[in-house]
């Protein structure tokens, strides 16, 4: 089973509804009653803590206020399900044993939220290999008065020793340099896009040479009254037939050797 991370963005609240039935009817149709665990990073180890019991087939959603005095504020919480006890403290990742299925995925839904309107998606977050890449396009920026633009990029992996990394942020028609950022590991990094001179008919280019993550794009009105949140998927599943993962790695390649040419 997959953790599920709680967003934390400047000016709105983060929360995740946990759903203890199977997204489909073949795989995992026995649903029974599981833990609602916390975990996060706290230096070089491994936090846990359970929020209590989700009985089968209801949904409970945990809130950024709720985890306030329990989780740091500078940790990403991961939210998950298992139906057996995790390790108050752990040097690795805890593996969750629980109810999964393939298609689709065991998923929560991962929102954030005003006094006036809220927005979310459906997802999941597995631990990734260390070190490994991020290849992606931003199309998700949005034009306006009074629009903020975010891109959060969400890292998990199974060991918690810090690293950093760098994410290049390039015009993908003229490969024109636009910014550069640290990026932390089991972390949700928060990058503000204005300010980069993007225009309307600009494509962002992402890059990240040691270090994978979730891109998601986040944007809200000043007010708060309308938000966004969206994300982008790697290359391979945009591959239908074929070895995805051997034409992933080709695509990224190529626009690496673009962006260092």
């Amino acid at each position: 089973m997959s953790y599920y991370p709680l967003l934390k963005v400047s000016g709105a609240q983060g929360w995740v509804t946990l759903c203890n039935f199977s997204p489909n009817n073949w795989e995992a149709s026995a649903t029974r009653d599981q833990l609602v665990n916390v975990t996060w990073c706290a230096g070089d180890i491994w936090m846990t803590a359970c929020l209590g019991v989700l009985k089968a087939g209801e949904t409970r959603t945990v809130t950024e206020q709720e985890l306030q005095g329990l989780v740091p504020d500078s940790a990403l919480p991961l939210l998950s399900l298992t139906q057996k006890p995790l390790p108050p403290q752990s040097q690795r990742l805890p593996r969750l044993e629980g109810m999964k299925t393939a298609t689709p995925a065991w998923r929560a839904s991962l929102g954030l939220s005003t006094s006036q309107t809220q927005t979310s998606y459906q997802g999941e977050m597995d631990p990734f290999p260390a070190p490994a890449s991020l290849l992606t396009f931003g199309p998700f920026v949005q034009f306006g008065a009074e629009i903020n633009n975010y891109l959060i990029l969400l890292n998990l992996e199974s060991s918690p020793i810090p690293r950093t990394d760098t994410l290049m942020i390039y015009d993908a028609h003229h490969l024109v340099l636009k910014g550069q950022f640290d990026v932390h590991n089991n972390q949700a990094t928060i990058i503000a896009l204005d300010g980069l001179g993007f225009h309307s008919t600009d494509l962002p280019l992402f890059v990240c040479r040691t270090m994978a993550a979730i891109p998601l794009y986040f944007s809200r009105t000043a007010d708060g009254a309308f938000l966004s949140l969206e994300h982008t998927h790697p290359p391979a599943s945009l591959v239908v037939h074929g070895k995805r993962w051997e034409t992933q790695k080709m695509l990224k390649n190529r626009w690496f050797e673009k962006v260092t040419s």
